[in-house]
């Protein structure tokens, strides 16, 4: 796991402990919607935050479904 996987986890932990779990898979999905999402433009050509943070974008996204499938009831 690298550091931009490590600190999702982390930031998720944080939202469990703070608000609870239903909270923190809300988080998680809109996490996915909005780093998808940037991607996209960028790949469009217009903003370019996706261009600039898209590895971390990518560790974010792979992180925020993972806890999702973990989580998330069948």
């Amino acid at each position: 796991m690298d550091s931009a996987e490590r600190r999702e986890w982390d930031r998720i932990a944080f939202v469990v402990n703070r608000d609870g779990v239903p909270a923190a898979l809300a988080f998680a999905r809109q996490g996915v919607g909005q780093y998808e999402s940037a991607i996209r433009e960028t790949d469009s050509g217009g903003n370019q935050y996706g261009a600039a943070y898209r590895e971390g974008l990518l560790a974010s996204i792979r992180v925020y479904r993972q806890y999702l499938q973990q989580n998330e009831s069948p």
